[in-house]
């Protein structure tokens, strides 16, 4: 077993310590599958790492307020070039929680206290510094929060996208395949407080929800960040429908979540998902209809 690896897992060992409880720490499926099968199982020999990087996420109960949840993702690379080659070392991600306000979270993840890890740094106390910095400026801004709902009535501080108009909006790929950037698609939408699903394959899919001008916003950086190492005339993607949604009772999706591994591919490289099963599961989510004319809209 690598050193990194090692570090690694004594890292989500403290963690899994320090928050016990199931609503208080989720390792992604592949991580937990991944921990279960090669390490946990003294009998199966660890390979090299086969994944790119420990993900989890943290959810931090904010003023012990059980209304103020924040979670945080933490992504510990397992190889030194993995995760942007940062090198091996630990990222930690807060994600824009409802309660908090697009400028809020924009002064969070810019303040001075939230930072990259250093290279002389342990992946553990890198983690827990952030986890203590995020709570406390977090904290401030629930505070600056609830006074300035006392003082006027919350008609100003009301967290964006609150009043505006919520809406599902689908995109299309001819082709999608990168890990990267399918996970940049998942964590992007996370940070921006939007849910729904990313399906890699030829053609590819995404299906956003939530505020309207998020999702633009969301897109845009895609494009100018995620995609900056695209040359522009392969940066294809097509807005296929956008539908306005009441409220927020309205909204089919809880995360936002890559679907590509829950579909069975076919094809010489298989790239071709099973279309058929993605529209059982779009029915069994209550999106069946949009499907179907994206699906249609899909050739024209």
């Amino acid at each position: 077993m690598s050193s990194l690896l090692e570090d690694q897992l004594s890292t989500v060992q403290l963690l899994q310590a320090m928050y016990p409880l199931p609503s208080e720490l989720v390792l992604s499926d592949s991580t937990a599958s991944y921990i279960s099968s090669t390490v946990d199982d003294p009998a199966v020999p660890v390979p090299k790492a086969e994944l790119e990087a420990f993900e989890l996420a943290i959810s931090l109960r904010i003023n012990d307020d059980p209304n103020a949840l924040l979670d945080v993702l933490i992504l510990l690379p397992l190889l030194k070039g993995g995760v942007e080659a940062g090198g091996g070392r630990a990222v930690v991600r807060p994600r824009q929680p409802g309660w908090m306000t697009r400028a809020g979270y924009e002064a969070l993840i810019s303040g001075p206290s939230f930072r990259l890890m250093t290279n002389d740094e342990a992946s553990s106390e890198y983690i827990l510094d952030q986890l203590d910095a995020i709570s406390v400026a977090a904290s401030e801004l629930l505070a600056e929060r609830v006074s300035g709902t006392a003082e006027d009535g919350g008609a100003d501080d009301q967290p964006d996208g609150a009043a505006d108009s919520l809406e599902r909006v689908w995109f299309w790929f001819p082709s999608l395949s990168s890990r990267e950037k399918r996970r940049d698609l998942v964590t992007y939408a996370e940070d921006s407080g939007l849910t729904g699903f990313v399906l890699a394959g030829k053609p590819g899919l995404l299906c956003v929800e939530g505020d309207g001008r998020e999702v633009d916003r969301y897109m845009s950086r895609i494009k100018s960040e995620s995609w900056s190492d695209i040359p522009p005339h392969q940066k294809k993607v097509t807005e296929r429908l956008r539908r306005p949604l009441p409220d927020a009772t309205h909204r089919k999706f809880s995360d936002m979540q890559d679907i590509t591994d829950r579909i069975p591919h076919y094809g010489q490289y298989a790239h071709r998902g099973e279309m058929g099963e993605v529209k059982r599961l779009m029915d069994q989510w209550g999106v069946g209809e949009d499907f179907g004319a994206v699906v249609m809209n899909a050739g024209t």
